[in-house]
């Protein structure tokens, strides 16, 4: 076989790997510790691939090559597991696809060496290098060669937040062919379209812009920038789903259009829009009436590069004024939050912001659910210079409080993914709830694992709020359990907060109860390493030794060797280039020892030093760095 991919288990007292190089050193390390019995997974997964390609009495026509009579006759205890196949098979990608589908449906992690590439059992793919889009649809992929257009279509809502062409092309085809919902051609056209692939090159795109009738063709087009200009594609295509169930009867670009248009507003507008470059067709999509057209191209103008002049700010708010007529609660999300925070120089409406944030958030909506989470956190939390926070105590912010948290799981249900993370910290700092650090570190679990650019960004908050040894079992058990479901997950944390809120024992009547958090350990955490140096005294000033004399006589040694070279003979020149690496190797090593190197870094170091030239550069870099300590 010329091509190996190796399987493995995720051991139970590891967290999952979160890059390439993690996931060789943990399956480097189950491969240097056999289990305790055999693996019965890897004789389940040999069974489902012999049962796709059998084996041939042509032993190098086989597809795999599996081993699967010795794992049923003398199986091992070994927790790795090669598999072989042929890469210049006809059939290899297919039966690379089929691999990996059926290991990780086993809950098992397959190693692309050759690619750099890791399947998670969870779905997720760690790569070496530049991303490669068909590493991310090898499942999509052999769902689509077995027809199994269920399975295909979970995938394609899977990656949707990727949006890989190969993903929204096939997407588009089942969501135009109604595979697994009612036929929507404007949509599926609308979704392959957003693939970028040029119809003439893919003839699966064509099928779908020739499926839409030409009546439909301008709210297909409306549909395609609607979606372009999404933060959530899936909620926006779900959104746009239910809508067309809900008017199967009333075309949508005549169901709306009911807000009449003022002539002035619309020449402004069009003059807006053409400096900003925004498509032509979509203002006009949202002069004919248009409730997503009016919101897409608020939102468009709101996010021009640049300062938002109150000019700009009026028309945005204006056209979002329409669509919130119509019915748009991710209009009324944004246009609330704009109100409440004087967006651009407008008049701070608290009142109307307000009761729209509310509206968005009791139909669900993400935006109004996230933006209404801040408003309460900004107005019953202060933040102090030294980074602490300050929850207020009167009963409005205590109210305020207790609702962040609510807002937040329910925005998680919905598919917001950076709730998940803000969720995490808001449980960590105990903002509404009782202190539950497993909980608060579960979540971060999920958010790990679907919003990584967010908490790319907060690698201080990542680190403090990830397992501890003592806790990791019961952590990544609780991020199984909320994460296999998130529908439920207010259900279950609201369940689990209770239960440790009612535990909670009362405060001795003797005794004063300890003062509430007053900072946050998030802050707390990111300012450790700037205070150390006003909450522990300075470390005592270390005194001249032997190791600094020899580590100048070092630095001397080779220009010492140079000048005597001419003088002394071969023996000679040995015998004092061997005594000055001696010199320097105990140098090195007697002054690192007044640091917190390890052993093995002290020896390293101290082994460079004896050898002539490398001794020079060694002892040099531990003279300086012994003057900047001090």
């Amino acid at each position: 076989m010329s091509f190996t991919l190796t399987v493995w288990a995720q051991p139970a007292d590891r967290l999952p790997p979160s890059d390439v190089m993690q996931a060789q050193a943990q399956l480097d390390e189950v491969c240097r510790s056999p289990g305790s019995a055999p693996e019965r997974r890897f004789l389940t997964l040999a069974h489902a691939l012999a049962a796709r390609w059998p084996d041939t009495e042509d032993g190098p026509a086989d597809v795999y090559d599996h081993g699967l009579a010795l794992l049923e006759t003398s199986p091992d205890n070994d927790r790795a597991y090669n598999v072989g196949l042929w890469a210049r098979d006809a059939r290899f990608g297919e039966s690379f696809n089929h691999l990996i589908v059926q290991a990780n449906d086993l809950g098992l992690h397959v190693l692309d060496g050759q690619n750099g590439v890791v399947y998670l059992a969870n779905g997720e793919v760690l790569q070496l290098g530049p991303a490669s889009a068909a590493a991310l649809t090898a499942r999509l992929d052999d769902a689509v060669l077995r027809k199994d257009w269920s399975s295909a279509w979970k995938e394609c809502r899977r990656l949707a937040p990727q949006r890989l062409p190969e993903a929204l092309t096939i997407w588009g085809l089942l969501t135009t062919q109604g595979r697994c919902d009612a036929p929507n051609p404007a949509l599926g056209a609308a979704l392959a379209q957003l693939s970028g692939t040029d119809p003439s090159k893919d003839r699966r795109v064509q099928y779908c812009l020739d499926k839409v009738p030409s009546a439909r063709r301008i709210w297909q087009e409306q549909l395609l920038a609607y979606l372009r200009g999404a933060s959530d594609l899936l909620a926006a295509v779900d959104a746009e789903a239910e809508r067309a169930s809900s008017t199967a009867s009333v075309p949508a670009g005549h169901a709306e259009g009911t807000v009449a248009v003022d002539p002035t507003l619309a020449a402004s507008t069009k003059e807006a829009a053409q400096a900003a470059g925004i498509d032509p067709q979509l203002v006009a999509s949202a002069i004919a009436g248009s409730s997503k057209a009016q919101f897409d191209l608020a939102s468009r103008l709101l996010h021009v590069p640049g300062a938002l002049a109150l000019p700009r700010a009026r028309l945005i708010v204006q056209w979002l004024e329409k669509s919130v007529a119509q019915g748009q609660h991710i209009a009324k999300a944004v246009m609330g939050d704009m109100l409440l925070r004087g967006v651009g120089g407008l008049p701070i409406d608290m009142e109307r912001g307000l009761a729209l944030l509310e509206e968005a958030a009791a139909a669900e909506d993400v935006d109004g659910l996230n933006y209404l989470a801040d408003f309460f956190y900004n107005k019953s939390v202060r933040r102090l210079p030294d980074g602490t926070i300050k929850k207020l105590a009167d009963p409005a912010s205590q109210s305020h409080q207790t609702r962040i948290p609510q807002l937040l799981m329910r925005a998680a249900a919905v598919g917001s993914k950076r709730s998940l993370f803000w969720l995490a910290v808001r449980l960590w700092d105990e903002i509404g709830t009782p202190r539950d650090d497993v909980a608060a570190k579960a979540v971060m679990q999920l958010a790990r694992t679907r919003t990584p650019e967010l908490c790319a960004e907060q690698p201080e908050t990542l680190k403090l709020l990830a397992p501890t040894p003592a806790d990791v079992d019961e952590v990544m058990a609780l991020a199984r359990q909320l994460g296999a479901d998130m529908q439920r997950l207010p259900e279950l944390l609201n369940a689990r907060l209770s239960a440790r809120a009612v535990a909670k024992p009362p405060a001795l009547p003797v005794a004063a109860a300890p003062a509430p958090r007053t900072e946050s350990r998030v802050a707390t955490s990111r300012r450790a390493s700037e205070a150390d140096e006003e909450v522990q005294p300075s470390p005592p000033r270390v005194r001249l030794h032997a190791g600094h004399v020899a580590l100048v006589l070092g630095a001397l040694g080779l220009a010492i060797l140079l000048m005597l070279i001419p003088s002394m003979g071969k023996g000679g020149f040995k015998l004092l280039a061997v005594l000055m690496g001696v010199v320097s190797a105990f140098g090195v090593w007697r002054t690192t020892a007044d640091w917190d190197w390890s052993g093995p870094k002290r020896v390293f170091v101290s082994t460079l030093a004896l050898v002539p030239g490398l001794g020079f550069v060694a002892c040099v870099g531990v003279l300086l760095h012994a003057v900047r300590r001090g």
